[in-house]
């Protein structure tokens, strides 16, 4: 794909051209790149700043790899007479507005629509994507588990991947002819300007607990971030807002779109939801006074199928058919997955990993088993390098609300695993209950030890990692999947 630079800077705020200035305008332009190491002949560098790097360093790699045009805050010490050097005051902003650009603006052609919020971002996000796929509509995902163009499936590193790549898959998606796209929105996107120069046609706003608080130092900050995302909405935009989140009108502050709230307790909700039962079958709930069965389990996911619903109400979706097809729906792998053993053990997969989601998942299972004499059995652990904070009110959690506690590794990265489990136990108090913690650093162990101290009725909660099919450990990413390790044990067994 080849664009005329002139093109591709429409909108950008641009100090100074130095360098190649005379038919700077009219070069043709092959890519945007911001790793200089992939960068490749006749495109544009981006010395955009990073947490840890500064783009300009790279700036003589990326020429030598054939960018011939530089995009960066300060001019580099040595010109080159044949390179445009574009001068501007953010890097960052211009890399938005400029990806857009050279994907023909793909926001301006296709709805799109951003979920944010502590838990139950992905959740909303791919059960948008189905609901539309069943509906006919097409659509693109992208998300935690990856990045989904009808048929086609793309991975991605981040929840919200960097700006270039979301442009590129937009067009892509466009060019297959998609309508829709549903895309997770994070805090780290959020403040990183990842998502600078989008439009979005609407957002949904979740909940907001404790989270990623080793990147944004405080719950404030962390706040502020998902607030300046619905503060840069447009007034033609829309917002879906949880007004039974108690932060609820601190994101909405400011905000000019057009908001409308979703509830389950509130009374003030545009779109209200009342759960009838709930089993490990799925919920029974009514919408707009009709009764649905869903298969999703817990208030947590009434909550993420009200969102969807109220999305697809405002997207001009006629509301009987959205009802039918809520039904349909299956549960998202890593998300409350379940496996039941021919002996009659039921293990469940969630992904679950900050101290809300947790409780969310514990207390969903025990109002299901209130009545019922079984076993509830845990297996967690943290992520290392990352916040620290809630790892002791995480193991808290665990540790309280159920019968058998096992603290494991999740993905220790570069950290030693037994000071992250050090970590977890250190709100613990043995006032709560006489039973102890079983320490397994292994994780594939910590989950067949589980397995072997249930009875037959017992429940595994398993939980941190869901989806994920690998295991970071000193750097290396290496294949692990939750699901597969429950299953491969079984089956040896010959129980599955």
């Amino acid at each position: 794909m080849k664009k005329i630079l002139k093109s591709v800077l429409k909108g950008v705020n641009i100090l100074k051209i130095i360098g190649d200035t005379e038919y700077s305008y009219g070069k043709l332009i092959n890519g945007i790149y911001i790793n200089s190491k992939n960068v490749k002949y006749n495109t544009i560098f981006v010395a955009n700043k990073g947490i840890n790097t500064n783009g300009n360093f790279f700036i003589e790699e990326a020429i030598c790899n054939g960018a011939n045009v530089i995009i960066c805050e300060k001019p580099p010490v040595f010109i080159h007479k044949n390179i445009t050097y574009i001068i501007v005051n953010d890097s960052t902003e211009a890399l938005g507005i400029i990806s857009s650009n050279y994907y023909n603006n793909p926001t301006n052609k296709i709805n799109l629509i951003g979920i944010t919020g502590t838990n139950g971002k992905t959740t909303v996000a791919v059960i948008l994507h189905k609901l539309f796929s069943f509906l006919g509509e097409k659509n693109v995902l992208i998300s935690t588990i990856g990045i989904r163009i009808l048929s086609n499936e793309y991975s991605t590193e981040y929840t919200t991947p960097n700006i270039i790549d979301i442009n590129k898959y937009l067009y892509l998606s466009i060019k297959k002819g998609c309508k829709y796209a549903f895309m997770e929105v994070s805090s780290h996107g959020i403040h990183q300007k990842r998502i600078f120069g989008l439009f979005f046609k609407g957002a949904v706003f979740t909940n907001i607990t404790h989270d990623h608080l080793d990147y944004h130092k405080s719950f404030n900050n962390y706040l502020s971030i998902k607030k300046n995302f619905f503060n840069k909405l447009s007034k033609k935009s829309f917002s879906i807002i949880n007004i039974d989140d108690k932060n609820y009108s601190k994101i909405i502050k400011d905000s000019i779109n057009k908001i409308y709230f979703y509830g389950i307790k509130n009374k003030n909700s545009d779109f209200k939801l009342k759960i009838l039962n709930k089993s490990f079958d799925g919920t029974k709930i009514i919408i707009d006074n009709n009764k649905i069965n869903i298969n999703l389990i817990g208030t947590f996911n009434a909550y993420n199928i009200l969102a969807s619903y109220a999305t697809s109400v405002l997207l001009g979706i006629d509301k009987k058919i959205i009802l039918k097809n809520l039904s349909l729906l299956n549960p998202i792998v890593g998300r409350f997955d379940q496996y039941i053993s021919k002996c009659g053990k039921r293990i469940i997969i969630d992904y679950a990993h900050n101290p809300n989601g947790l409780k969310n998942i514990i207390d969903s299972v025990r109002e299901i088993i209130k009545n019922i004499n079984t076993n509830l059995i845990c297996v967690i652990g943290c992520g290392g390098n990352r916040d620290v904070t809630k790892r002791s009110k995480m193991g808290k959690i665990i540790y309280e609300k159920c019968d058998i506690s096992i603290f494991t590794s999740d993905n220790p990265r570069i950290e030693n695993p037994s000071n992250i489990i050090m970590d977890m136990k250190k709100l613990i108090s043995n006032k709560h209950k006489k039973s102890s913690i079983i320490t397994i650093i292994n994780r594939k162990k910590a989950i067949n030890n589980a397995i072997k101290l249930s009875n037959k009725g017992d429940i595994i909660l398993i939980m941190g990692k869901g989806h994920e099919n690998y295991q970071e450990i000193k750097g290396i990413r290496y294949p692990f999947n939750d699901m597969d390790i429950v299953k491969n044990f079984f089956r040896k067994k010959n129980d599955y």
